[in-house]
């Protein structure tokens, strides 16, 4: 049997004598054919976070507090409550992770720093190899933080971290929102806490200080320079209130993006050693290094709070939104069931506790008060509420100073003042009106023969409630004095999630 052998030239593909654009050509040529990788596989070492990823161990599911220091394979999860930067050390992030039991700070290194969105209250899951005792390091004086650990997102197989989207009322946004040092099973106080006065007066001097606030208003994003960095940071106020005091919080850099996620008059936030300035703490409070936030927090204190909230706003909002699909509006007006009620009547219905929670009727009153060229004068004519922050003009649109946004208005509610009849007085601002309701207040029924403004300035093809903020100032009062002692009937429903009487019709 014969054999052959092969030259080592067998083995190599032979070279290409052409001249030199030919062979440029060829290259170009080679690189569109593909050079041996999938389009996968380039976009896994370009992009590492974009790749699902898969244990390749068993982890252990461990509470924070329970740790042991040491190399083992822990699967860690909690929610952030505070992070950072180093401008100087470019290259990772600083985490402090809690679940409730415990605290761990996080070095998470990336190779972009795109890649991540860092947000206060996230839910994490961390999967660790080695954990270490912070307590004589850099992270040694953050409270409840007695561990740390190292994460390599894309370098190291064995290590990762999730950063978790969850919808709300989902199981995923409901879970690890217990405080910190909180026991809910005999819960009497949380150590430590205090309300937002006591801290701007001498709370700050304590070394473990804790406020509940909520969130009122979130203002714009903003450059600020720093002297002392001597660079452009960006900024936003957030203003922050309980029962006894109301103050500012200072966001910056990263952080900034956190307060895009915060609700007005809804966020609640435990604030854990908050920084200040110990020679003007109503200037505004901040964030540190060993500063915690904790986001929308579930323990007693907090569902007071809420509650708490929830009723300061009814009381000081300035524009309650009329409520859609809770009534047939033209049954409630022209329907067979019209009931007349007073004054006393409603409260007597709505105190009862065996009453229908919604209910609607007819009310007959006469207006002792009006406010509508005040309103005017004031530039308060329409009123709307965005970013937590009453929005005025006398015209139907505006936009909001905040967020640019352009927003529809309505009738400041203050422009009726107090109505009554035989058995009682609602006070100005207290009712919540529907627009063809207030059509029909300032220029009658439409259905009906008789107007209440017959001015030529008014007698327009469509009425409507905005044709009013193109009236001169003459036409404006003699519609108030015609207002003003006038009886008319109210078609109202009343909202038991608003405690407030809504009007969908008035009759002349």
């Amino acid at each position: 049997m014969s054999t052959t052998s092969h030259s080592i030239q067998a083995f190599y593909p032979r070279e290409d004598q052409s001249g030199p654009k030919t062979r440029h050509t060829g290259a170009v040529n080679s690189r569109i054919l593909g050079d041996g990788f999938t389009s996968s596989e380039v976009e896994t070492v370009i992009d590492p976070l974009s790749r699902p990823w898969t244990p390749p161990r068993s982890y252990e599911q461990c509470p924070i507090s329970l740790l042991q220091t040491g190399p083992f394979n822990y699967e860690i999860s909690g929610r952030i409550v505070n992070f950072s930067s180093n401008p100087q050390e470019q290259g990772y992030y600083f985490l402090v992770v809690s679940d409730g039991s415990g605290a761990i700070a996080v070095k998470l290194y990336y190779g972009k720093a795109s890649d991540y969105q860092l947000l206060f209250g996230q839910r994490v899951t961390v999967w660790a190899t080695f954990i270490a005792n912070s307590a004589q390091g850099s992270s040694g004086s953050i409270p409840f933080c007695a561990s740390s650990t190292k994460i390599y997102p894309g370098r190291s197989i064995a290590t990762h971290i999730t950063f978790h989207k969850d919808p709300l009322n989902s199981d995923g946004h409901r879970i690890l929102r217990c405080p910190l040092d909180c026991n809910l099973r005999d819960y009497t106080y949380l150590p430590a806490l205090m309300t937002l006065k006591a801290y701007l007066s001498t709370g700050y001097d304590m070394a473990e200080g804790k406020i509940l606030v909520c969130v009122r208003s979130v203002g714009p994003r903003r450059t600020v320079h720093s002297k002392k960095r001597q660079c452009d940071l960006d900024m936003v106020d957030i203003t922050i209130f309980d029962d006894t005091a109301t103050c500012i919080l200072k966001l910056w850099q990263d952080k900034v993006h956190s307060a895009k996620t915060w609700t007005p008059n809804q966020t609640i936030l435990l604030i854990s050693k908050p920084t200040c300035r110990e020679d003007d703490p109503q200037s505004g409070l901040g964030i540190g290094y060993t500063s915690m936030i904790e986001v929308d927090p579930e323990f007693p204190d907090a569902d007071w709070l809420r509650n708490k909230v929830r009723s300061m706003k009814m009381k000081q909002s300035v524009h309650v939104p009329f409520p859609i699909d809770i009534w047939d509006i033209d049954l409630a007006i022209r329907g067979p069931n019209r009931t007349l009620f007073t004054i006393a009547d409603i409260e007597d219905q709505v105190r009862n506790p065996e009453s229908e929670s919604d209910f609607t009727g007819k009310l007959n009153v006469i207006i002792v008060e009006m406010g509508l060229m005040e309103q005017w004068r004031k530039r308060t004519f329409c009123c709307f509420e965005c970013c937590g922050i009453p929005v005025y003009a006398n015209k139907p649109v505006a936009i909001c100073k905040n967020c640019d946004t352009q927003r529809n208005l309505s009738p400041n509610p203050r422009i009726i003042g107090s109505v009554i009849d035989e058995s009682g007085m609602i006070m100005a601002g207290k009712l919540v009106w529907h627009n063809d309701a207030w059509t029909q207040l300032f220029f009658g029924d439409k259905s009906s023969e008789t107007l209440i403004a017959n001015d030529s300035e008014t007698d327009l093809v469509e009425q409507s409630w905005e044709d009013l903020t193109i009236l001169s100032t003459a036409a404006l009062r003699d519609i108030e004095e015609r207002l003003l002692y006038a009886r008319i009937t109210l078609t109202f429903g009343w909202s038991s999630q608003l405690e407030r009487l809504c009007i969908m019709g008035v009759e002349w």
